[in-house]
C-alpha cells in the first residue's frame, strides 16, 4: 500500500496523525482522572466498579481501574501510530470499544 508510512520516515500519514491524536486524548483523560479538582469526589474514588463516587469534570464516572485502562490505551495509541498498519488497527479497535461502551452506558437497565 502506498500509504505505508513507518517510524523512520519524516511524514506521518493522516491515519497515523489521527491515531496519535486519539491516543493522546485517551492518555490525557487517564491522567486527568487522577487529578483532584478536575475529578470531583476524588476522595470517593473506588478501585473498580460502578460504586465510585468520583466524576471527571463532574460528568463522567471514573475509578482507578478506568483511569489505568485509559492510560494504557493512550500509550498503545501513541506506540501504534508509528506505522500505518498499527494506526489503522488501533483506530478500528478504538472505534469499536467506544461504540460498545456508549451502547452499554445508554442501553443497560438501571436498578
Amino acid at each position: 500500500m502506498a500509504n505505508n508510512t513507518t517510524a523512520g520516515s519524516m511524514t506521518a500519514s493522516p491515519i497515523q496523525k489521527a491515531a496519535a491524536a486519539v491516543g493522546a486524548v485517551f492518555l490525557l483523560v487517564g491522567i486527568l482522572g487522577f487529578v483532584p479538582g478536575i475529578t470531583t469526589g476524588f476522595g470517593d474514588m473506588k478501585f473498580a466498579g460502578h460504586e465510585s463516587g468520583a466524576e471527571l469534570l463532574g460528568i463522567f464516572q471514573v475509578s482507578v481501574l478506568h483511569n489505568i485502562v485509559h492510560l494504557l490505551f493512550g500509550v498503545a495509541g501513541l506506540a501504534l501510530a508509528r506505522t500505518w498498519d498499527g494506526a489503522r488497527s488501533y483506530l478500528s479497535v478504538a472505534a469499536r470499544s467506544t461504540w460498545c461502551s456508549s451502547c452499554t452506558a445508554c442501553c443497560s437497565p438501571t436498578t
